[in-house]
């Protein structure tokens, strides 16, 4: 008597087959199963390995001399803007970009479902009613004798997941629906920040604009001054020439200026999901920074991330497919079922006498199919390394990210500093300058240098200040973005497994 002996091993994740052994009385069945031992015992999850050097995580910041506490969530409310709080609640609520990426979760999770049908039994049941009438001659006789016939019919057809290749499918599709939570995730912090960013050019471009208005203003003061002393023969030509090109240089600024205020409020708007009206005037003045953020310590930052979050489970995901690629070179086994009846009278379709079914098994060997199942599993193989090289490059981006955006904050500061200080003495140096100028001490030329550089030095102490709430803004980005606990509440949480799929090496 002929037997087979199959004994499988499975690894901790589930459905994963590791190792398995034959014993059989038959040659044939042997020879049957000895490619899938040797296609098992490759292993059918990848194991990721990178350079422990290159990838090695500092315990704290490279930038800061040490770790000064632990992230906040609160980064909204750390401006101390209510408005700003407001628009971007308004913005998670109606941005149109957002509500794609959360029907892209819909779509995923749906995706999962659709995926993990194939590993349950799929029935059917259908019912057929037929009437049909032929003709036939005996001597001279033709008869059309009616006949009917109705039937039902109950399948069944299932395929065994013996290796846990429908399993891989199910998990990868799950994988991809938690990365496209994630990504709904980074949507959501990357909407806030562009939000508040645009709430702070609008401020400044505002803030901008009244600059421009009062250089206008004291250009027009200037103007008048020359032209009544030209009038009365103090002044030349010269002077008055110079006065009015300042004026109208002046005012060309000021209407750009303008151009570029309506196109910010507009776009803002856009983020809001409004209509482009340029309503929002922003406030009046830029808010202050007081306090350092908290950056925490860089390993955390591979669990705050969305968008490492994410690429983690695409490599998963190709995990589970490249186990996939590998199983669909071992057999195939299905069930497959159908009972019925068949009668010309209707009532006698649910009698259990004219009752007719069958149970098929089937177990089918792939042999060859033109190397279209090694190349699914080269293809597997690439995606796999694609996924792994992208984990890679996307956490070293986000390093990169909280490094630049914290030196930044320090060199923003000291250049904030240095401007204060040449605003405070330009603008001085332009009174004096006028007070000069009227008394016949110093020309119109020196009058002009020292407006245009106390109002360059005005407005580039308003670029710097916006430079630094954006540069926060991006930090708070960088740092993983999240809300407050309140303002969580219209984001589903992100479950992640604890397990990192690069080798990643706390400490240098």
């Amino acid at each position: 008597m002929d037997y087979l002996l199959i004994k499988i091993k499975l690894d901790k994740s589930p459905h994963c087959l590791h190792s398995f052994s034959v014993a059989s009385k038959n040659k044939t069945n042997f020879c049957l199963f000895v490619f899938s031992v040797l296609l098992s015992s490759c292993g059918l999850i990848p194991d990721h390995q990178i350079d422990p050097v290159k990838m090695a995580i500092p315990e704290h910041w490279q930038t800061v001399e040490k770790p000064n506490g632990m992230v906040s969530n609160d980064w909204i409310n750390s401006f101390s803007m209510p408005e700003l709080t407001h628009l971007i609640t308004e913005a998670l609520l109606y941005n149109f970009d957002l509500k794609a990426a959360a029907a892209r979760v819909k779509s995923s999770r749906a995706l999962v479902r659709i995926n993990g049908a194939d590993r349950f039994p799929q029935f059917s049941f259908g019912f057929d009613a037929r009437r049909s009438q032929r003709n036939s001659t005996g001597g001279f006789r033709i008869s059309s004798p009616i006949s009917n016939s109705f039937g039902i019919d109950f399948s069944l057809n299932w395929e065994l997941d013996v290796w846990g290749k429908l399993q891989n499918r199910r998990n990868a599709a799950e994988l991809d629906f938690r990365a496209s939570e994630a990504d709904y995730r980074a949507a959501r912090f990357s909407l806030a920040a562009n939000v508040a960013k645009s709430w702070f050019n609008l401020i400044e471009a505002r803030q901008q604009s009244h600059l421009l208005q009062k250089k206008v203003t004291a250009f027009e003061t200037a103007r008048q001054i020359v032209e009544d002393g030209y009038a009365i023969g103090i002044n030349s030509a010269l002077d008055v020439r110079l006065a009015r090109a300042n004026v109208a240089s002046a005012g060309n600024q000021l209407q750009a200026q303008k151009i570029q205020l309506d196109n910010i409020s507009r776009a803002l708007e856009i983020l809001l999901g409004r209509y482009p009206r340029a309503e929002i005037l922003g406030a009046d003045q830029l808010p202050a920074l007081k306090h350092p953020i908290k950056l925490g310590f860089p390993v955390a930052l591979l669990r705050r991330r969305p968008d490492i979050l994410a690429a983690e489970h695409r490599l998963a995901a190709s995990d589970q497919r490249v186990s996939e690629a590998i199983k669909n070179l071992l057999p195939t086994f299905s069930l497959s079922a159908n009972a019925g009846t068949n009668t010309s009278d209707i009532r006698d379709v649910l009698n259990y006498d004219a009752l007719v079914w069958n149970i098929i098994g089937n177990m089918t060997q792939p042999i060859f199919q033109g190397g279209r199942l090694i190349a699914d599993k080269f293809q597997a193989d690439a995606i796999n390394e694609e996924a792994l090289a992208n984990y890679a490059q996307i956490v070293l981006q986000a390093f990169f990210e909280v490094e630049t955006a914290v030196k930044a904050e320090q060199l923003l500061e000291k250049q904030e500093q240095a401007l204060s200080l040449a605003v405070t003495e330009s603008v001085e140096a332009e009174n004096l300058a006028f007070e000069e100028y009227n008394a016949g001490i110093v020309d119109m030329t020196t009058l002009l240098e020292a407006q245009r550089r106390s109002y360059d030095a005005q407005s580039a102490l308003l670029q710097i200040s916006n430079q630094r709430l954006i540069n926060r803004v991006n930090l708070f980005l960088a740092l993983g973005g999240a809300f407050s606990e309140q303002e969580l509440k219209h984001t589903s949480e992100q479950s992640a497994n604890n397990k990192l799929p690069v080798q990643l090496i706390p400490g240098s």
